[in-house]
């Protein structure tokens, strides 16, 4: 069912169907009803839908870091409203974030990469809270562009009160601007990467910085799960797309590239802590956009489609082994209650 969800989204969002009527709405109106009306979709829907009968029992405490989160569950007594209501609002960010930039008959690659990649739409999904908090994070990016920083603070603070680990947004503020990345830079990024996976410092660093967040964060770091390396070999074929071509980006797409550059530079220092990949979720929803517009700048057309071919087929290889054995994502609706 959700193969077929998709391939219909798709399919509305097709160029030539919108060259003169706005198809595509259709596309994200589909995709909200598929958000809308699920039932025990993903990972956490049970335990997001307990947590939802203890806030309104009033047996949650309500001295938490993440206590917007609670007051709208407070708010909004009615679980199924609940997701309705976070569905159309993710929906709306998403819509909002590709819209700004692209014009109607290129949406439909944003929208292939959203999709395609599991690690974004489908397990923003699951992840309500995390979620809520990209949402605000994808607007305060666009007052990050404007140079508007009060206005990004204040959206940061707001997500943070939906997932404390939002707050990690708001130094990135001073490192996105429309500035060119130069080889000294890119050296220094290397350099980085190659201390914090070969040494035990970011291990360090990371137990530091985990005494600021609540105990469950240093109990996942605890665990010592690490991702594979196939998947770090994957999200380094992606870094390496981005380093190379970042400066063919101009204007605020620098700013959507560094952004997603951060995406990649996390997504490979999973193989030490993989607890970070949430951290990651903030910057990935960007490639959505930074890919199209690096692929748009490229001067060849056969160095178009095959770097388009490659990263697609990174995405499917990552999409069927999503879904391979991972009954949670056996689409369900309220409907069938």
């Amino acid at each position: 069912m959700t193969h077929i969800i998709f391939l219909i989204v798709l399919f509305f969002s097709f160029p030539d169907l919108n060259k003169k009527l706005p198809f595509y709405t259709l596309s994200f109106s589909t995709l909200f009803l598929f958000l809308a009306i699920r039932y025990d979709f993903g990972n956490d829907y049970f335990s997001y839908m307990n947590l939802h009968a203890l806030i309104n029992d009033g047996l949650v405490d309500f001295g938490g870091k993440e206590i917007l989160f609670n007051y709208l569950n407070l708010l909004i007594p009615n679980f199924f409203w609940l997701i309705a209501i976070i569905s159309l609002f993710y929906i709306i960010s998403i819509y909002n974030l590709i819209k700004k930039n692209f014009s109607a008959k290129d949406y439909w690659f944003s929208l292939l990469l959203l999709l395609v990649n599991p690690y974004l739409f489908l397990v923003h999904l699951s992840s309500l809270r995390q979620t809520i908090a990209i949402c605000f994070i994808i607007f305060a990016i666009k007052f990050a562009i404007k140079r508007n920083f009060p206005l990004y603070t204040i959206l940061v603070l707001i997500a943070s009160g939906f997932h404390q680990s939002a707050i990690v947004l708001l130094p990135v503020y001073f490192l996105l601007n429309e500035k060119k990345i130069n080889i000294k830079s890119i050296s220094i990024i290397y350099g980085i990467l190659v201390v914090l996976i070969g040494t035990p410092l970011f291990e360090a660093i990371l137990d530091r910085i985990l005494e600021y967040f609540p105990h469950n964060y240093t109990y996942y770091f605890n665990q010592g799960y690490t991702n594979s390396l196939r998947s770090t070999l994957i999200s380094g074929t992606l870094f390496l797309f981005l380093i190379l071509n970042i400066n063919k980006l101009q204007g605020k797409e620098m700013i959507y590239g560094k952004l997603s550059l951060i995406s990649t530079i996390i997504s490979i220092l999973s193989i030490k802590v993989s607890m970070i990949f949430r951290i990651g979720m903030y910057f990935e929803i960007f490639l959505v956009v930074t890919i199209p517009f690096i692929i748009c700048r490229l001067k060849r057309r056969s160095h178009k489609v095959l770097l388009s071919i490659i990263i697609l087929t990174i995405y499917l290889g990552r999409y069927v082994n999503f879904f391979n054995g991972n009954e949670h994502y056996i689409y369900k609706t309220i409907l069938g209650m």
